[in-house]
């Protein structure tokens, strides 16, 4: 838990948006009690798990509640070690069941514990899942069932994608039923039965209960793709839990039909594991290609840990590879990851789902199908040659790939994730708050890090309201009102204050900036309204330094009459500039050879609210030291 926890502090903020915004917002909200800012009622966006990060967040400032939460989330993600380690004990001797229970400790998985992600309570409460669904399988007791059933609901309420543990139970159960060649058995299993009509009718009836992921069980999916993606995250999978595992399972699945015999509780681990790996593959592979079409390990979170007791129990039985079955598990284990499109994969867009791929991604995209596949060779080697005697170096093994991929991945994510810090969020996170404690609105105009507003969301508690001018509103389900300007400028807002990237002037005065770097924006203003509030200015194509370069800077003034426009240019490698007032040009100056140019452009007089748009066309390079509407 210590080595989670430490390695947790290197990520010093946010970084998947709009994910962990949505549920750290959502738990600072549960447990102050302020309105949503976030739309539709928890549903589909986690209810367990804002419940349960709620209370380290509420602990003082928001910055010290985020340091406890760290902790809190460290020591809950290691807690998948007890149901692991317990049911091992069950089936095997206590050495082999710790085995699995380092091995589960040991996943990349876990980095997820310095983030504000679900897989945070997923990952112990699929595991509790599984290996009571197995247990249950086994007795076909209703208390053992009702124990199972406990914890799938849990991991359905913390994450919605979890209702297929529903299907693995049900799929599990006639498996081991027909392995038993006792289908009166079957009439034990009736809650199983019952939930599953339960989720089948939901499902069909009313997936609106399904919330934000409602959509899911409506439309049709790309079978083709689906297949594909099927074929990826099933390799991928098999290298992330270190790929004996994989191996140990199909090696005791064959001995297990061999003998017909086997112990029952082996049994049902088996059949519970092999299950979940089909059905949890299917599933996510559907998701993503329809919503993300690339690789999503993060969604595969429910499946390490009973791979790795199922690893464990093949050790504990002597780790059997008959010739006749062995040779050609290791060759399809071979096959499957040799053929995986490794370089399509290994995507920049894939890593915050998929930490696996970070040891690949700094390889890089050209030789990561190389690195893969000399890995596959050496460990299945390894697997094939090892004699009884030295079986201690399997785990050892495995738990060297697992500790490298995470050690890999803390330190490219931490990267990562501090340059978001450093180049959205600014210094301090909270500056917003800390500058004034009424109700702030935010301003969106379509920058392209609208992931910087879920930031500024978070750290700012009191950020309570969003507009986003049209047509471009801020993606993800954020209470905002997107709309298109009238000739005045006017805002539908209520707050005194408002925030918005540096382009932006309002009427009213700046009260506090942050510096932004990296991005095509210099900062971000808090400025305090003066009367009705209302949008001063707007500047576009204007960089930062005051250049303008490529494409005409553009200057928008609302309700501009009787006004002006002073301006002071710096040739640069600019002969002539054309400026432009409501697409007519009204001055056209020579500059070359001049250190400088001094000049005023009136707006038009009017009685009612009207726009300029002021257009700078330089036809090259040109510098500006002052570009500044005076009303």
């Amino acid at each position: 838990m210590l080595v989670h926890w430490l390695a947790a502090r290197h990520f010093t903020g946010l970084w998947i948006m709009p994910d962990e915004s949505i549920y750290g917002t959502r738990a600072e909200q549960l447990w102050d009690g302020t309105r949503s800012i976030v739309t539709g009622n928890g549903a589909g966006y986690s209810i367990l798990y804002p419940v349960v990060a709620g209370l380290p967040l509420s602990i003082g400032r928001l910055t010290t509640g985020y340091a406890w939460l760290k902790f809190a989330q460290a020591l809950v993600m290691s807690l998948t070690a007890v149901p692991v380690y317990l049911y091992g004990r069950r089936l095997m001797r206590p050495g082999y069941a710790l085995v699995a229970a380092a091995l589960a400790l040991a996943s990349p998985l876990l980095l997820y514990s310095g983030l504000l992600m679900t897989e945070v309570l997923i990952y112990p409460l699929g595991a509790c899942a599984l290996v009571t669904i197995a247990l249950a399988v086994e007795t076909a007791s209703l208390r053992d069932q009702a124990l199972a059933f406990f914890f799938v609901a849990a991991a359905v309420l913390t994450r919605v994608q979890s209702v297929v543990l529903v299907a693995v139970f049900t799929a599990a159960v006639l498996l081991d039923s027909l392995f038993r060649r006792d289908r009166r058995r079957l009439r034990a299993f009736w809650p199983v039965w019952i939930a599953l009509a339960a989720a089948v009718i939901v499902a069909l009836g009313s997936p609106s209960a399904f919330g934000a992921y409602a959509g899911t069980v409506r439309g049709s999916y790309p079978l083709g793709s689906a297949t594909g993606l099927a074929f990826d995250h099933l390799a991928y999978i098999v290298l992330e839990t270190g790929i004996v595992p994989t191996v140990a399972l199909v090696l005791l699945i064959a001995e297990a039909v061999r003998r017909r015999h086997a112990d029952p509780g082996e049994r049902a681990l088996l059949i519970v594991a092999t299950t979940s790996l089909v059905l949890v593959v299917l599933q996510v592979a559907l998701f993503a290609s329809r919503y993300a079409p690339h690789l999503l390990g993060r969604d595969l979170a429910l499946l390490p840990p009973i791979l790795f007791l199922v690893f464990a129990l093949w050790l504990d039985r002597g780790a059997p590879r008959p010739r006749v079955v062995v040779t050609p598990v290791i060759l399809a284990v071979f096959l499957l990851l040799a053929l995986a499109p490794w370089q399509r994969l290994v995507a920049a867009e894939a890593l915050p789902d998929s930490f696996g791929l970070a040891i690949l991604n700094d390889i890089g995209t050209n030789w990561a199908a190389t690195a893969v596949a000399v890995t596959a060779v050496v460990v299945l080697t390894v697997v094939a040659a090892t004699p009884g005697r030295a079986l201690l170096v399997l785990p050892l093994l495995v738990l060297a790939l697992l500790v490298t991929s995470a050690a890999v991945a803390s330190h490219d994510i931490a990267g990562r994730v501090n340059y978001d810090q450093r180049n959205l969020v600014g210094h301090p996170r909270d500056w917003i708050r800390r500058a004034t404690s009424a109700p702030v609105a935010l301003l969106y105009d379509g920058e392209a890090y609208w992931n910087g507003v879920w930031q500024i969301a978070f750290w700012n508690p009191n950020v309570r309201s969003f507009v986003s001018l049209a047509p471009t509103p801020v993606p993800g389900p954020l209470r905002q009102q997107v709309v298109e300007l009238d000739a005045s400028g006017a805002l539908p807002i209520r707050e005194r204050y408002i925030v918005a990237s540096d382009p932006h002037t309002f009427v009213g005065s700046p009260v506090a900036r942050i510096e932004q770097t990296g991005i095509p924006q210099a900062g971000m203003t808090l400025w305090r309204l003066d009367g009705p509030p209302r949008l001063s200015t707007v500047e576009l194509g204007i960089l930062p330094n005051g250049d303008i370069m490529g494409v005409p800077g553009q200057i928008t003034a609302y309700d501009c009459g009787n006004g002006r426009l002073e301006l002071t240019l710096i040739p640069k490698k600019t002969r002539v500039v054309t400026i432009k007032l409501n697409g007519q040009v009204v001055q056209r100056t020579k500059l070359a050879g001049l250190p400088y140019w001094n000049g005023t452009v009136y707006a038009p007089r009017s009685a009612k609210p009207i726009a300029c748009t002021f257009e700078i066309d330089g036809q090259g390079l040109l510098g500006s030291t002052k570009l500044e509407f005076v009303r």
